[in-house]
């Protein structure tokens, strides 16, 4: 079975997140499959909206870390993450998520790209980076601090401290509170909302909302290249081992 999945219906594409029993922890193929569910839906007219959400009570608890590469082998070959990143970057179709449970890493950084995100006040969410001595990824470094100034984005990366829906509701990472059990009907109201008003004009105002994305690229790139340092660093070492072996790391 697909680890994600897709429907097509009244023209929008609900793409889910399925590995429950790790909490939609990302592989290296779903990086793919989301990636090929975006970019069809940025190339298909008749996609007039994208709801992401997570399978299992969960949105997506970030890396699958059994699979996570080592600095030797992650910059072998085409990156699915980069693909999938490059996607939502360039993503002109609207997209709305259905945050229930865990959003963790990717989970929590991908909401940053979002047109609209819908979250039940119980939910999680958390940049960890730094607990594994790499720092945050796919543009967040940018636009957290865009979004919340520097201190209350420092707050979330360097403590790596956990908020729930309701906080982030009120820092503006949410944007719709939902009641537990409420938060797919919501994301797909607000989809066939905006799959109701004309489409193109939706992607052009997206576009020019989104602006130049060259210096969220650059800045893309560079976060790649230090996360890279880090999985080859003594302190990556010792905070992976430490997070599989469920232990304190030990930095010196």
């Amino acid at each position: 079975m697909s680890m994600v999945t897709t429907r097509f219906e009244q023209h929008v594409l609900h793409v889910c997140m399925s590995q429950p029993e790790k909490k939609n922890a990302l592989t290296m193929p779903m990086y793919e499959a989301l990636a090929a569910a975006l970019e069809r839906a940025e190339a298909d007219t008749a996609v007039r909206a994208v709801v992401l959400g997570g399978a299992g009570g969960n949105f997506c608890s970030g890396n699958d870390v059994g699979g996570f590469p080592d600095a030797a082998s992650a910059q072998e070959g085409p990156n699915p993450v980069m693909r999938f990143v490059r996607a939502l970057v360039g993503a002109s179709v609207p997209i709305v998520a259905a945050v229930e449970g865990v959003a963790a890493g990717i989970g929590a950084t991908m909401l940053l790209h979002l047109d609209a995100v819908v979250a039940s006040a119980d939910s999680r969410i958390v940049f960890p980076f730094l607990n594994l001595a790499l720092v945050p990824e796919a543009g967040s470094s940018l636009l957290l601090v865009r979004m919340l100034g520097h201190t209350r984005a420092a707050d979330l990366v360097l403590r790596a401290r956990a908020i729930d829906g309701a906080e982030a509701h009120r820092l503006g990472i949410v944007s719709t509170l939902a009641p537990a059990g409420g938060v797919a009907g919501m994301a797909g109201e607000i989809a066939a909302e905006l799959a109701a008003k004309p489409p193109q004009a939706v992607r052009r105002a997206k576009r020019l909302m989104k602006g130049d994305t060259a210096e969220l690229m650059a800045r893309i790139a560079e976060e790649e290249r230090a996360v890279f340092l880090g999985l080859g660093s003594a302190e990556g070492t010792e905070a992976l081992r430490a997070f599989r072996e469920k232990r304190r790391p030990d930095f010196g």
